[in-house]
């Protein structure tokens, strides 16, 4: 079973500020669920989604963004 994360978690496994992780899941960059008021997020779909490439270089064709950011650490 996958491990479920809370956005202080999620935060942490991206070294990233928790507000960030809200920002990029309401965004939809961060894949999450909304669960009433409390988002919870899968810690494979997170390392999933930080180890495409093609985002990547989607987010640096658009300008250098705080998404591109986290994916190149």
């Amino acid at each position: 079973m996958d491990e479920i994360l809370t956005a202080s978690e999620a935060a942490e496994l991206l070294k990233v500020h928790k507000r960030t992780v809200y920002r990029l899941a309401e965004e939809g960059v961060i894949p999450g669920n909304r669960i009433g008021h409390r988002w919870r997020f899968s810690k494979q779909n997170i390392l999933a989604m930080v180890a495409k490439p093609e985002l990547q270089a989607a987010s640096e064709s658009n300008g250098k963004s705080e998404a591109a950011a986290v994916v190149s650490e």
